[in-house]
């Protein structure tokens, strides 16, 4: 598995948005016209179904970095991302200007659920895992704040979101735990936590996060679920330029 270039688009500084475990690089959904206003925006998703270490797939986005022509990026990391974004920073700092994780973790709570849901998604039949998408969208990743638009484009989406790079991404999570070294992390991080995530223990793990690390921001998102990116009324826009400000990146 391996992360590679889906689009890039916009103008301003670089700005790399490394995807959950979808991988598909395509649930910024509206955001990505709107951050392209601002900042030269560069899509990645994951290939492959092989079993790879956070190390590998870090290493994979640094080569995608390497190809932007920029010294120093931006990292958007959401959910899964989050783990490989935080990797990157410790492995190969020099490219990275500052992390903007959202939803995510350094270390992931809830294991048992977490093999639960990996042997329930390779078991259970095609017809099963496509109603289960549906149910899992509308009422797991938008609840209990909904934005109707963001809802309807992304239940229009294809993709095989609990296939055979699902599922590797999946056994992938029980190895990380990066909470030990995130006091080597020197560039500037700004956390995003939903309230309402019913999918990752956000609060607590940012929290956690946010004690380790040494240049850091946190905002709770109220009322919120585990998707935000693409949310309408998200600032996004403003946050980044806030952390672009603090990463001494130049408009």
């Amino acid at each position: 598995m391996h992360a590679e270039i889906v689009a890039t688009g916009g103008a301003g500084p670089p700005l790399v948005y490394v995807p959950g475990i979808d991988g598909s690089g395509e649930l910024l959904l509206d955001t990505a016209a709107r951050l392209e206003q601002r900042f030269r925006l560069t899509r990645l998703r994951y290939v492959g179904h092989e079993a790879r270490d956070h190390g590998a797939l870090a290493a994979s986005v640094e080569r995608c970095l390497a190809t932007l022509g920029a010294p120093r990026t931006l990292v958007l990391a959401e959910s899964f991302g989050v783990g490989v974004a935080l990797q990157l920073a410790l492995d190969h700092a020099p490219r990275v200007a500052g992390l903007a994780l959202v939803n995510g973790f350094a270390r992931f709570h809830g294991r048992f659920g977490l093999a639960l849901t990996r042997g329930v998604f390779t078991l259970a039949p095609e017809a099963w895992i496509r109603r289960a998408r549906a149910r899992f969208v509308q009422r797991g990743l938008f609840a209990p704040r909904r934005d109707a638009q963001a809802l309807r484009r992304l239940l229009a989406l294809d993709g095989d979101w609990f296939g055979a790079g699902y599922r590797a991404r999946l056994g992938m999570i029980h190895a990380l735990d990066l909470l030990p070294r995130l006091a080597e992390v020197r560039c500037p991080v700004a956390l995003f936590a939903a309230d309402h995530d019913r999918v990752v223990s956000s609060v607590r793990c940012a929290q956690e996060m946010a004690a380790a690390l040494a240049d850091v921001e946190l905002t709770l998102l109220p009322r919120a679920g585990h998707l935000v990116l693409p949310l309408a009324a998200e600032p996004w826009e403003e946050r980044l330029e806030r952390l672009a400000r603090r990463a001494g990146l130049s408009y």
